[in-house]
């Protein structure tokens, strides 16, 4: 197989990292002969005994974990090679490998590391739960899985110990990032763990399987040319991994969203795990080595703590997904032809869902239409609309339909895209139909791109008339042309956002927030309301693209770009005005609060800087800004662009990095 692998360049791994692996002392050739003899089906204990022997403090750190209690050995044992005769090779091999990456790794630090008890705990959740994933659907090699779960964050180690900003800081920031930890390391340090891993891994010689992991476990990887055993096993690390941040045990002290790896569930079917019994297993094998590596294991309420938090971030971000109600179109009569129409009568996606359920219901005479989504990490079908007696109704809100691997109608609906009658017949019909009151129901799937993204689901409630086959043609026809509408409200929502952002930043463009202001300014006009713009420009951000290239200057915009949007509130708009040169207009904010606001903005952005020292070496990274307030008697809402641009550059004139108001 040809490598697969996207490594980082040594160009780049230079501009993050201040040392080299020469700095890494010892782990490479350990490591590396390690892995070696452990995937080495040859390879005798003699020869691990050797290895492990040549350090003493690996050596009795192996020995006090067989000697444990969790073990359980009939007498004590002092040699490797004894301990192999009361627990076999392959848990010999596991124990050694991870007591050498701990000594030679984790263990030794500089004065201000990051949380490495969080990293290691993290790491041992990640191998125990990747070994026992990989044995529940028959992998043929778990201790392999268990090899890659150790070492899949190892790359975090090696930015601790000699990246350019100073990780512990980073890791500290973490609650201020949007993003997952991996994209926040890619703008703010300027790669990934998991890349640098990667690149550490392949240049040591580690199996090619384990360096996929690690660089993989993050990313997408189904559309690589890889055997089915390798994607096989990254699925099974990254499951390991998201389920040991389920569990409160991240590689950091912060909570963030969790989202399950899209092809995951295309690879590995889950219903046929038994989770319990994996998380179980790393309960036990955590709670039995914790005392040897020096941190304590959660209690179950400090269990149920992390996962109340994770289960709130998760739903403020949920929150905004929840329909309004509102959306119906104008009733009309209209003909069967009608009902083909309907999808295209908006670009907005919930009225053409409304319009077409409408429609359905009308002309088909079904006394209840509703639109079934697809969740795919819950392996489920949700009902996100419902229309019944002509009436939006959230009567099915709390409904979904469990998608296993049983044939049915709605899996034959789904992979052949065509409609089916569900009456009860075949496995877990019965259930969802008792669950929808009805006897009957006809789904129907509309697509995208050739792609399944719903069904249409309709049936009589009330009646519970025999749903008629005839209707099946012209029904699929309107799916089609609800699947073709919303293709067209997703290209044109696109291309309308792409002609009113910034290409690189995202942020608004000049002409978008020109219209915002106007609009503002005219509400500030007739209604009293408060009003002030903010204008950000980069100190020095010529010496920016002359001391480090155009492409490093980008990055600093994209950067502080983030942080004006993470900062402002989602009443504020953020663009970028031009240049190196943004503005924020601040609705309902008066002077006093828009000051307070650009200095935090300010004081952030020197935040960035500080982490940013060794990356940036010999350039400080700063802002100016000017703030302007809209007054009584003002004309044009230009004024206050002009306004703000003045303190600004009264804040440059004043020696930089300072706010001025006007």
């Amino acid at each position: 197989m040809a490598n697969t692998l996207s490594l980082p360049k040594e160009a780049d791994i230079k501009k993050v990292l201040k040392k080299d692996d020469k700095d890494l002392p010892g782990f490479a050739q350990v490591m590396a002969k390690m892995l070696s003899l452990c995937n080495d089906p040859n390879a005798a204990i003699e020869d691990i005994a050797k290895l492990v022997e040549t350090d003493p403090g690996i050596t009795a750190k192996a020995l006090s974990i067989v000697n444990s209690s969790f073990f359980n050995l009939r007498s004590r044992v002092s040699a490797i090679s004894e301990a192999v005769l009361f627990l076999g090779l392959d848990e010999i091999k596991k124990i050694c490998l991870g007591v050498t990456f701990f000594e030679k790794m984790v263990k030794n630090s500089h004065k201000k590391p990051f949380d490495r008890t969080f990293f290691w705990r993290h790491c041992l959740c990640v191998a125990s739960l990747s070994q026992a994933i990989a044995e529940e659907i028959g992998y043929p090699s778990p201790e392999d899985a268990y090899t890659a779960g150790l070492l899949h964050d190892f790359g975090r180690i090696v930015l601790d110990r000699a990246g350019r900003v100073n990780y512990a800081d980073f890791c500290k920031n973490a609650i201020n990032y949007t993003g997952t930890l991996v994209e926040e390391e890619r703008e703010i340090i300027g790669i990934g763990h998991d890349d640098l891993g990667a690149y550490y891994a392949h240049r040591w010689g580690f199996p090619q399987k384990l360096c996929l992991a690690i660089q993989y476990h993050h990313r997408c990887f189904r559309h690589l040319d890889l055997s089915k055993e390798d994607i096989q096993f990254i699925c099974v690390v990254c499951l390991a991994d998201f389920l040991a941040w389920t569990q409160g045990m991240g590689s950091v002290d912060v909570i963030f969203p969790l989202a399950l790896h899209p092809g995951i569930e295309k690879e590995i079917q889950l219903d046929t795990i038994d989770f319990e019994a994996v998380i179980q297993k790393m309960d036990e094998e955590i709670e039995n080595t914790s005392e040897f590596y020096g941190f304590e294991f959660p209690s179950s309420d400090q269990y149920r703590a992390s996962l109340l938090k994770a289960n709130l971030k998760l739903s403020a971000i949920n929150s905004g997904a929840f329909p309004e109600k509102g959306d119906e179109i104008h009733e009309q009569k209209r003909s069967v032809t009608a009902s083909f129409l309907a999808p295209h009568s908006s670009l907005d996606p919930q009225k053409i869902l409304c319009a077409t359920l409408k429609a359905i219901c009308k002309d088909f005479g079904f006394e209840r239409v509703y639109i079934l989504k697809a969740a795919p990490p819950l392996r489920r079908l949700n009902v996100v609309k419902c229309l019944k007696q002509k009436q939006f109704s959230d009567q099915l809100a709390s409904h979904y339909i469990s998608m296993g691997n049983t044939e049915n109608g709605f899996l034959q609906c789904l992979r052949n895209k065509e409609p089916a009658i569900i009456n009860g017949t075949l496995p877990g019909e019965k259930e969802v139909l008792e669950k929808f009151a009805v006897s009957q129901m006809l789904v129907v799937p509309f697509c995208s791109h050739d792609k399944v993204i719903g069904l249409l689901g309709m049936d009589h409630v009330e009646s519970g008339k025999k749903i008629e086959p005839g209707l099946f043609s012209s029904i699929a026809i309107v799916a089609n042309e609800l699947g073709r509408a919303l293709e067209n409200a997703s290209a044109y929502r696109k291309a309308k956002s792409a002609s009113l952002h910034d290409g690189m930043t995202g942020l608004l463009n000049r002409m978008a927030i020109d219209d915002l202001l106007k609009k503002s300014f005219v509400k500030a006009v007739n209604e009293h309301f408060a009003l002030c713009v903010a204008m950000i420009d980069v100190d020095h951000f010529k010496k920016f693209n002359d001391m480090f290239g155009h492409q490093e200057g980008d990055n600093v915009l994209k950067l502080i770009s983030k942080t004006l949007k993470k900062m402002s509130r989602p009443t504020d708009h953020v663009g970028r005005y031009g240049g190196e040169e943004f503005i924020v207009i601040l609705n309902d904010t008066d002077l006093s609060k828009a000051v307070v606001y650009a200095e935090r903005i300010r004081t952030q952005i020197e935040h960035l800087g500080h982490l940013l020292s060794d990356r940036l070496q010999g350039l400080g990274l700063t802002v100016s800004i000017g703030v302007s307030c809209f007054e009584d008697g003002m004309k044009r809402y230009d004024t206050l662009v002009s306004k703000a641009d003045k303190a600004l550059y009264k804040a440059k004139d004043a020696g930089r990095n300072r706010v001025v108001s006007g």
